[in-house]
């Protein structure tokens, strides 16, 4: 639906509440209202901010976080889409600025748990040091986690964090069941501004057949990534072993805007 409609309310100049969040709100609520439709047109970066006043990058913000709850896409050179609620539930969704099952977490749509494995300042070696740019032998922060979504086993992930983030951590939800690692790291300044993943079919090995309850030599999608912030400074490197029959990995990809240009 091409045409724009008007949202209701209008930004609180002296709530405390930032402006991105109130426009990203404001926008949630029309969507969950059902103004807006599974594929409709939400109003675009430059209707919202003539309406309501606001900054380019003030309007990027909001749609960035309308983007993370899993509630829009953002298609360049298109506009800003509602993602169909059937699509909502596939599982992990990999993106750039998701974490796992966190759609699933903030909504309550699907019953996700954390059990943590280990979480401890240990010496880095070969990939996992490379990424961060560590030399090999340096310590960083180790996190190893068992996750599940409805009551089944459906990953196993080990991050490799920088050392700084340890407290952060420790301190943190992380460490109960129902925890956010990309909330946590997000709410302290480290938002991942760029992220390089890879996914690749691996079979299950006997010591990853006993945490993920499989079968050894069962079909398993391997995650690798590597996540950077503002700075370029990579501040996360993780692995993740997921099981297939447990969770469908939807992968989200656009265009580059420059490919779209006219020679």
């Amino acid at each position: 639906m091409e045409q724009t409609k008007q949202l209701e309310q209008s930004i609180d100049r002296v709530s405390p509440e930032p402006f991105y969040a109130q426009l990203s709100r404001l926008i949630e609520e029309a969507i969950d209202r059902g103004e807006y439709g599974p594929g409709d047109r939400i109003p675009t970066e430059s209707e919202l901010c003539r309406t309501y006043n606001l900054a380019r990058s003030t309007v990027r913000d909001a749609l960035r976080s309308l983007e993370d709850k899993n509630k829009i896409r953002v298609i360049p050179r298109r506009g800003a889409f509602v993602v169909n609620s059937k699509d909502k539930g596939a599982g992990w969704v990999l993106q750039v600025a998701d974490g796992f099952f966190e759609g699933e977490v903030d909504h309550d749509r699907r019953n996700v748990e954390t059990e943590v494995l280990e979480a401890t300042t240990t010496a880095f070696s070969g990939a996992a040091a490379r990424a961060l740019g560590m030399q090999d032998g340096e310590k960083g922060f180790l996190l190893r986690r068992l996750r599940r979504l409805d009551g089944k086993v459906a990953l196993l992930s080990v991050n490799y964090l920088l050392p700084e983030l340890k407290d952060i951590v420790l301190q943190s939800d992380v460490m109960q069941r129902r925890g956010s690692l990309n909330r946590i790291l997000k709410g302290s300044g480290y938002r991942i501004y760029g992220a390089r993943r890879t996914v690749e079919a691996v079979s299950a090995s006997e010591e990853l057949s006993v945490f993920l309850d499989v079968q050894p030599g069962s079909p398993l999608l391997l995650v690798t990534s590597i996540s950077w912030g503002e700075d370029m400074k990579p501040f996360d490197y993780y692995t993740s072993w997921v099981r297939t029959d447990v969770v469908r990995v939807t992968v989200v990809a656009s265009a580059d805007p420059t490919s779209l240009q006219r020679p």
